[in-house]
């Protein structure tokens, strides 16, 4: 799912480029209905990902240097080809940091010296030119090793990747400009994720180089026309020899990816496979450690979880979902401990306060839980989570006013099935049959075989002296439910009320409205 804004953003801008190609006119003038659909494109390339913003500048590169009709038009003709890029481009930035604060708002590596950024963003450069050239040993996640001098082999791997470019640049300049612009494409589209400082966890990460391949490729496709031309002055045996060898480097690199299709056929595969070649990649055991928890291996869980911490022993996600394990086990002083730890590391940290309101919850310290849920609340207003665990507890409180203000806010942010039972739990509490039942019935719309909101919805109805209904909804809360007790009761005494009172079975309501 990651890599989907990477596709997004390499198919939008590559369109947005297309269009921008076709905007220029014979005799220097400009096509509107083409501007116009590339300024459509460029929008949505800007809100796949960030990097759409290289695009003024390559387009800006290629009008003035590139293309054919260079020399005959006018600065005022170039601008308006490529100036609603710029225009564009700078309502997003303003739009970002408005919203947002800036481009990055929050540093990944803070620790990182903009000495060691330099070094390992050329670093970086031969890492993905190598990935590119030689696609083996693929990774999910890539753990980042920072470059801290000039000695570094991998820095000097990649310095000479660098010089070779620049050369290489310099020649196609001179003989063959228009190719040389695939090499500026390839940097240019690079740039943006060799600054290690703004990046995510994964530094490093193939997806990176879908945008950037592009160049890569055109530069491989001018290469070969021009072997393809030279080899049509030669016997018929050099161009059978060129297509032998282009069919077995097209036969490698699908190979490579059918055999590397399998390894994302789940989750477990994907995170096990990954961390066999890359053991220390404490992310991927953290993720193969949730698996296992959703799966309900909790050993399993705790010590994927507890291989990530040695690997990270900072890192508060890891420390929290360790709480979670000793939470399930009903070691609470031991889960306290953790999430405690959690929030020292992290103060604003939302997970941590909510899961140590839970422990609270359950250890009976309702007025501890409550500070719990309400900072949970406070760090994460549109959290759902946060605000139906204190609506709950306000709720069993009979604290019912400040329920409903929780569990409104709750569906406020994201229509949710438990906020809308809370809210049926209060108005049958406040004797409001209508809204009662709105609420249950919107509770069921979202989630349709959650028993809880079935039973309670029939529970009212039995309430309302809706007979018929009511054992409809007990049937219907048992199908996914059948050994709860006091459903099943419930459903026993009401068939026998109906057998000896068959009014009930006619459904009219005599709840007060």
């Amino acid at each position: 799912m990651a890599a989907v804004t990477d596709l997004e953003l390499t198919i939008f801008y590559l369109l947005t480029f297309w269009c921008f190609l076709h905007v220029a006119r014979l005799g220097g003038g400009r096509s509107d209905r083409a501007q116009l659909a590339m300024a459509g494109s460029f929008v949505l390339a800007l809100v796949s990902k960030e990097q759409a913003l290289t695009l003024p500048f390559l387009a800006t590169a290629y009008e003035h240097f590139y293309r054919d009709d260079r020399a005959e038009t006018t600065l005022v003709q170039k601008f308006w080809r490529y100036g609603f890029l710029w225009m564009l481009g700078a309502a997003y930035l303003l739009f970002r940091v408005r919203f947002f604060g800036s481009l990055a708002p929050v540093l990944q590596i803070s620790n990182l010296t903009w000495y060691q950024t330099a070094l390992s963003a050329v670093t970086l450069v031969g890492q993905y030119c190598a990935k590119l050239l030689w696609p083996v040993h693929l990774c999910a996640f890539y753990v980042f090793r920072r470059s801290t001098t000039f000695l570094d082999p991998r820095f000097l791997a990649g310095l000479a990747v660098m010089i070779i470019g620049a050369v290489l640049f310099a020649v196609l300049w001179r003989r063959a400009r228009v190719a040389s612009y695939a090499l500026l494409w390839f940097l240019v589209t690079l740039g943006p994720v060799l600054n290690p400082r703004w990046m995510a966890a994964n530094v490093f990460a193939e997806r990176y180089l879908y945008l950037p391949s592009v160049g890569f490729c055109w530069l491989v496709a001018w290469g070969w026309v021009k072997l393809w031309e030279r080899a049509a002055q030669q016997p018929p045996l050099k161009r059978q020899v060129l297509v032998a060898a282009l069919s077995l480097v097209a036969a490698l690199y699908v190979i490579r990816a059918v055999t590397r299709n399998p390894d994302w056929h789940d989750d477990v595969r994907l995170y096990t496979v990954t961390l066999a070649s890359s053991p220390n990649s404490y992310h991927i055991r953290n993720n193969l450690g949730t698996v296992y928890w959703r799966q309900g291996r909790i050993d399993a869980a705790e010590q994927e979880w507890r291989k990530a911490l040695e690997l990270s022993p900072r890192n508060v996600i890891f420390i929290n979902n360790l709480g979670l394990v000793f939470a399930h086990r009903k070691q609470y002083a031991d889960a306290t401990a953790y999430f405690q730890r959690s929030m020292r590391y992290k103060p604003n940290y939302t997970d941590a306060h909510l899961n140590l309101g839970n422990v609270y919850e359950e250890l009976g310290q309702h007025a501890d839980a409550e500070l719990q849920f309400r900072a949970a609340v406070a760090l994460s207003p549109l959290n759902v989570d946060a605000r139906n665990k204190l609506g709950k507890l306000y709720l069993d409180s009979g604290r019912l006013r400040e329920a409903e203000e929780q569990f409104r806010r709750s569906v406020a942010s994201e229509p949710n099935w438990t906020a809308y039972a809370g809210l049926g739990d209060i108005y049958v509490r406040w004797n409001d049959g209508a809204r009662a039942e709105q609420s249950y019935r919107r509770a069921l719309e979202l989630q349709p075989y959650e028993s809880r909101v079935h039973f309670s919805l029939g529970a009212f109805y039995v309430s309302a002296g809706r007979g018929a209904e009511a054992i409809r909804e007990y049937q219907m809360g048992l199908e996914t439910d059948p050994a709860n007790p006091e459903a099943r009761a419930s459903l026993e005494k009401l068939k026998s009320d109906v057998h000896k009172t068959p009014n009930l079975m006619r459904g009219a309501s005599n709840w007060r409205e």
